[in-house]
C-alpha cells in the first residue's frame, strides 16, 4: 500500500514547482504517485483501489467538499491540503476529526514533508490493522520462531530439499513464518482468550454487533457443536429446525439430547420455505413435547437462518416469541447481514438484549466473507457462563 494521489497541476509556478519537488521526494520514500484528472476520477479511484494511502490537493480549489466526499469512502485515509498565505481556513472541530494535515507551498521543504507523510502513512496502516493481525505482522517482522512447534522452523526445514524449496517458493516466507504455535505468548491464546486473541475477539464483537464473540478455526460445524454442547446438556430437550446442518445432527448424537422438530415448508417447486409462525408458539411446542418420548420443555432452540434457499427470518419476532431461554441462529451462509440496512431485524445479533434469554449466532466467515478456509465465529448477546 504505497499509492499517493496528487490533484494537479495548477498552471502556476509557486504551486506546481513545490509539488514537483514533493513528488520526487515521495518516490524516494518508496511511494507510487498517480495524477487523477479531476475529483470524480479521484473518488472512483479510491472506491475501486483500496491500496491508495493518501491524497494531496490544493485547499483553495477543493477545500472541505473533497474531504467530505473522500471521508464517505474511507474515514481514515490521510488527506494533505496545501495552502498559501491567503487561504481561507474554515474548518470546524467536527471536520478536524478527519485525518487532515495542512502544508504550505514552499520550495526546499519537500524532503521533510515526504518524511512526515511517510509517518502519517505508517500511522494510517497501524490504525486500520486489527489487533491480532497487527501482533502477527510484528511477530513475523521480528523473525522470531519457537523451539517446539511448528517443526519447519519458520519454513527453514523446507529449504533442505529441492521439493521443499518448491513448496517454500510457492507459499512464500511470510506465510510459513506466520504458521505459529499456540505457545507464542506474544499472540496470546485462542484457548484461554488472552492477549491479541482476546483483543481480536473484542474487536470482532464490536464489528458484528455482539456482546461477545469467539474465533473458531474448525468451521461452523464445530461452532454449532460448541454452542449446542454448552446450551443443551445431555438428556435435555432441544427444539431444532428440521432442515438443519448435519453438524447439528451430529450434536444430537454426541450430546444425547432429545430433539423436538420445527418443520419448515416446501412448495411444489421444491423450494424450501421458512418455518411457519405457528411452529414457534407455546401451544405448538406443547403439542410436540407431549408427542415426543422422553421430551421435556426445551432448554435451547436452533434455527437455520437463512434457509438453504436463501430466505431470512424476522429474528426479532422469533426472539420475542419463542419461549425458550436460549436460541441459536445458524447463520453460516449470511455473515454479512449486520452490515446493510436491508437486513435489519434479520440477523441473530440485531436489536437489543431480550430479557431472560441468551442469543447465539454462528457464522462461516470463510464462506461469504474473506476469511481463510475453516474460519468461523460465534456471537453472543445475553447472559451466559463464560467459565463453562
Amino acid at each position: 500500500m504505497n499509492i499517493i494521489a496528487i490533484m494537479g497541476p495548477h498552471g502556476v509556478f509557486y504551486k506546481d514547482e513545490p509539488i514537483k519537488e514533493l513528488e520526487s521526494a515521495l518516490v524516494a520514500q518508496g511511494f507510487q504517485i498517480i495524477w487523477p484528472q479531476n475529483s470524480v476520477d479521484l473518488l472512483k479511484f479510491i472506491e475501486h483501489n483500496p491500496r491508495i494511502c493518501g491524497v494531496i490537493f490544493d485547499w483553495d480549489e477543493y477545500s472541505l467538499d473533497l474531504c467530505s466526499d473522500i471521508n464517505q469512502l474511507n474515514e481514515y485515509l490521510p488527506l494533505y491540503a496545501f495552502i498559501n498565505t491567503h487561504s481561507t481556513m474554515d474548518v470546524s472541530v467536527q471536520d478536524m476529526r478527519m485525518a487532515l494535515w495542512f502544508f504550505e507551498y514552499a520550495l526546499g521543504q519537500a524532503e521533510d514533508i515526504a518524511i512526515r507523510m511517510r509517518q502519517y502513512t505508517d500511522e494510517y496502516l497501524d490504525n486500520i490493522t486489527p489487533p491480532f493481525t497487527k501482533a502477527l505482522f510484528t511477530y513475523v517482522k521480528e523473525r522470531k520462531y519457537t523451539f517446539c512447534t511448528p517443526g519447519h522452523m519458520g519454513g527453514t526445514a523446507y529449504q533442505k530439499s529441492p521439493v521443499g524449496c518448491l513448496f517454500y517458493d510457492f507459499f512464500g516466507g511470510n506465510t510459513l513464518k506466520a504458521d505459529v504455535s499456540i505457545s507464542v505468548t506474544e499472540l496470546g491464546s485462542l484457548l484461554d482468550h488472552t492477549g491479541p486473541h482476546l483483543e481480536a475477539e473484542e474487536y470482532i464483537a464490536r464489528t458484528f454487533g455482539a456482546e461477545q464473540s469467539y474465533i473458531v478455526t474448525n468451521g461452523t460445524s464445530t461452532s454449532n457443536k460448541i454452542v449446542g454442547m454448552y446450551a443443551a446438556p445431555s438428556g435435555s430437550t432441544l427444539l431444532i429446525d428440521r432442515n438443519c446442518h448435519k453438524s447439528l445432527a451430529h450434536l444430537l448424537m454426541m450430546n444425547d439430547v432429545v430433539p423436538v422438530w420445527l418443520k419448515p415448508t416446501r412448495n411444489a417447486l421444491g423450494i424450501l420455505g421458512g418455518i411457519p409462525r405457528r411452529e414457534f408458539t407455546r401451544d405448538s411446542i406443547e403439542e410436540k413435547v407431549a408427542a415426543t418420548t422422553q421430551a421435556q420443555w426445551p432448554v435451547h432452540a436452533v434455527i437455520t437462518n437463512s434457509t438453504y434457499d436463501g430466505l431470512l427470518y424476522n429474528t426479532d419476532w422469533i426472539k420475542q416469541t419463542l419461549d425458550v431461554p436460549s436460541i441459536h441462529f445458524d447463520s453460516a451462509w449470511v455473515p454479512y447481514t449486520h452490515f446493510h440496512p436491508i437486513y435489519q431485524g434479520k440477523s441473530g445479533m440485531s436489536g437489543e438484549r431480550v430479557a431472560g434469554k441468551v442469543i447465539f449466532e454462528t457464522q462461516s466467515t470463510h464462506k461469504m466473507l474473506a476469511a481463510l478456509s475453516q474460519a468461523s465465529l460465534i456471537h453472543i448477546k445475553g447472559e451466559y457462563d463464560e467459565e463453562a
